[in-house]
């Protein structure tokens, strides 16, 4: 007989951390599943092991943390690193989860399930993408945090607050940046002019933001209003070109960071049968999820990024709460301390979330940056160009699901991942329709890489 937790966590970042302290500490059998070595999820990863210079590069956001952490290493639950989750689904009595644990195929049963397994970086397909020498600023920052590993010489390109951090860290860190491509809009300063008041209810957030921008002006090579960005190259990355105001320039490099903001890990709810909605403020197809992380399949929760982008405070709160709701069955039954909790964290998590506002309006994608010329990679584990899409988009293709069925875009290991929102805008500029018209791509099981002996060796926990 398989063991039935109350209480399956993915993803032991601030929001599965969070959810797992307040349900474990009511009494229930929590099991938290995480692919990484150690707790902490992105914001806080190897956050228990840092280093003295470390963590003064990576700055005081970092190592707030740290409390978190510890009250959840002490936390009554069962926490599993390094488990590799590549099915999921609904069961009699409850939840399957299916996960790679030291090469065994382990089957995991729960009654209730929170996914917390956060966000990706926007796929940004600019020509020459798929190039050694091009990396995103998510995968630089992990490399800082868990091996202290920086280099010389960058070349930092896109728009959003973790660029601005990135490039912070790695001036703190001696690494010189030959510039700072910033493809930020000038019409987006007026669009998000009116959410200047949302911004101020979180003033330590707006001054910080606002500082992180003055400090790469005046220290770095910031250059705005880029359009057009190509990586130079023929095997590897020699050099970058980009154009602002009519105007083309090249920089001589070797590495090149690409960012464009976060979107919703969400091919687990989707696999689940969970109801997507398109956020036309995010740019990204996410959950339908209530404040306390309920969704539209009884018994599944989703908290944090993984639902809507909002950063590692609103995770933590909308983490906690989703723990609350799952440890008393449900609002109706909290005690008089518990409600005055909740509807503090749901005020907390709706006012932050709409502070959040100013942010994603401010930093809402280029449009050229859904139009890639036609010879740009959009899929690169199938190797399929934007003019391909466009050219089979524009003949009456249903949408991304029919179109991969005819290019294998999003048939490869990545399950889509890279391309599938991509894959949408080209469509949607081909047919002549909104984006929120074109079905994001249908996700079947394998999540993640799995082979036949690791399949064959599945047993039940």
């Amino acid at each position: 007989m398989s063991k039935v937790y109350d209480y399956l966590v993915i993803g032991a970042g601030p929001a599965g951390m969070a959810a797992a302290i307040e349900a474990s500490n009511a009494g229930l059998c929590v099991l938290v599943l995480d692919q990484a070595e150690n707790a902490g999820g992105q914001i806080y990863r190897n956050l228990g092991q840092v280093g003295i210079q470390q963590a003064r590069v990576l700055g005081p956001d970092y190592l707030v943390g740290k409390p978190l952490l510890a009250e959840f290493m002490a936390a009554n639950c069962d926490y599993q690193p390094m488990a590799q989750l590549w099915h999921i689904e609904a069961h009699e009595k409850g939840f399957l989860v299916v996960a790679l644990v030291h090469g065994e195929s382990i089957t995991y049963v729960t009654s209730h399930l929170l996914l917390a397994n956060g966000a990706m970086e926007r796929p940004m397909a600019i020509p020459g993408w798929h190039k050694p020498g091009v990396m995103t600023a998510g995968a630089g920052q992990i490399l800082l945090k868990t091996a202290a590993l920086l280099p010389k010489q960058v070349v930092l390109a896109g728009s959003g607050p973790l660029l601005l951090l990135l490039a912070q860290q790695y001036r703190a860190a001696g690494v010189i940046i030959t510039a700072l491509l910033d493809t930020t809009p000038k019409s987006n300063y007026w669009y998000a002019t009116p959410w200047l008041m949302a911004g101020l209810t979180t003033p330590k957030q707006l001054l910080k933001g606002l500082w992180l921008t003055l400090v790469q002006r005046i220290k770095t090579p910031y250059i705005t209003g880029v359009s057009g960005i190509e990586v130079l190259g023929e095997e590897c990355v020699t050099g970058v070109s980009y154009t602002v105001a009519g105007k083309v320039y090249d920089i001589d490099c070797n590495l090149i960071m690409l960012h464009q903001g976060l979107i919703p890990e969400t091919q687990m709810g989707q696999l689940l049968g969970c109801t997507q909605v398109w956020s036309e403020n995010q740019q990204c197809w996410q959950a339908r999820v209530a404040v306390a992380g309920q969704t539209s399949v009884p018994g599944l929760q989703i908290a944090g990024d993984a639902g809507t982008i909002g950063g590692a405070y609103v995770a933590q709160f909308n983490g906690r709460l989703a723990g609350i709701v799952r440890a008393n069955s449900g609002v109706a039954t909290l005690s008089l301390q518990k409600r005055l909790l909740t509807l503090w964290l749901c005020l907390r998590v709706k006012q932050l979330h709409w502070a959040r506002g100013l942010v994603d309006r401010l930093y809402r994608p280029a449009d050229w940056l859904s139009e890639p010329s036609s010879d740009t990679i959009i899929c690169r584990c199938e190797q399929v160009t934007a003019g391909a899409v466009t050219a089979i988009a524009s003949r009456g293709c249903a949408g991304v699901n029919q179109l991969k069925a005819y290019t294998r875009a999003g048939m490869g290991a990545c399950q889509g991942r890279q391309c599938g929102l991509n894959l949408a805008y080209l469509v949607a500029h081909a047919q002549q329709r909104p984006v929120s018209k074109v079905e994001p791509l249908t996700v079947r099981p394998p999540l993640s890489p799995i082979n036949l002996g690791q399949l064959s060796r599945q047993t039940e926990l």
